[in-house]
């Protein structure tokens, strides 16, 4: 809801699970909201790729979310929003949100809770063409920013109370070594 403040025509990729949601999934379906299977196949990829197009063509935004998660600001950056990007020779308008997950916290159980702070911060757009460095720069940048005592509280990754969430894959961030080196301990201890 937040980035709807924005002065854009905004269309969301959607992990597959939220259109089983019965009153999301109509709401996403009637929107054309784009879904991102998981795993992905060949042809929702091609299907995604191909609503993608249609979408910017149309001239709306692109809105992905990536770290591809919930689970809080140590996980690290996947590159899909970027290969995008890149393949489609979209420019990049970095956003950090922070504060959102005090509304509707999860386990997603109902209330929600209104009143509460929320940052939004809309960084210089970058163009698509992005090396590894750029990328690791932008995501360290945009961390620094979500944990900038200035703004909402960023939701943190607390595995003792959120759960590991091992059917997921997601990787921490290496700024966080010692989250990182907790999920790397487990995922050896599990194999």
């Amino acid at each position: 809801m937040a980035l709807l403040r924005l002065p854009l025509p905004l269309r969301f990729l959607v992990r597959d699970e939220l259109f089983d949601w019965v009153a999301l999934s109509r709401y996403l379906r009637a929107t054309g909201q784009i879904r991102v299977d998981n795993p992905a196949t060949r042809s929702s990829l091609r299907t995604m790729h191909r609503e993608i197009e249609a979408s910017l063509a149309t001239g709306d935004s692109l809105v992905v979310f990536a770290q591809g998660s919930i689970l809080g600001v140590e996980v690290a950056f996947q590159p899909g929003a970027f290969r995008i990007a890149r393949r489609l020779g979209t420019p990049i308008l970095p956003v950090v949100i922070t504060g959102s997950h005090r509304v509707w916290e999860h386990p997603y159980t109902s209330p929600t809770r209104l009143g509460e702070r929320i940052s939004v911060r809309v960084l210089p757009s970058l163009p698509s063409e992005m090396d590894a460095m750029t990328f690791r720069h932008l995501e360290q940048q945009m961390k620094t920013l979500a944990l900038d005592p200035s703004t909402a509280p960023a939701r943190r990754f607390d595995p003792d109370c959120d759960g590991w969430w091992d059917e997921y894959r997601y990787e921490i961030d290496p700024d966080f070594p010692v989250l990182a080196n907790r999920l790397a301990l487990r995922r050896a201890g599990s194999r």
